[in-house]
């Protein structure tokens, strides 16, 4: 799954260079969500400004499977400020 990632994000930025005008382009912000699904067990991957719920009984009932990645958030800053980031608008 990282080669496929890698593949993404090298696809994005060829593309964004193309049509910047000067080549440079901002890297900040990031946004993935992946839902693994392997025998009765599910895994969530989340990047961003992603959300993963889950629905059953046709919608009647949700339940989150994430949590939003929001710089606004004080426990998202605090993740951020701590693995060595910065949090900017």
């Amino acid at each position: 799954m990282k080669e496929a990632f890698e593949e993404a994000d090298k696809t994005f930025l060829e593309n964004v260079l193309i049509e910047s005008e000067d080549g440079v382009y901002d890297k900040s912000g990031s946004c993935a969500l992946v839902v693994m699904i392997m025998d009765d067990t599910c895994y969530v991957c989340n990047v961003g400004d992603s959300r993963a719920i889950i629905s059953q009984n046709f919608g009647t009932s949700c339940f989150a499977l994430s949590r939003d990645h929001k710089p606004s958030d004080k426990l998202e800053q605090k993740r951020i400020l701590e693995a060595g980031g910065k949090v900017y608008q």
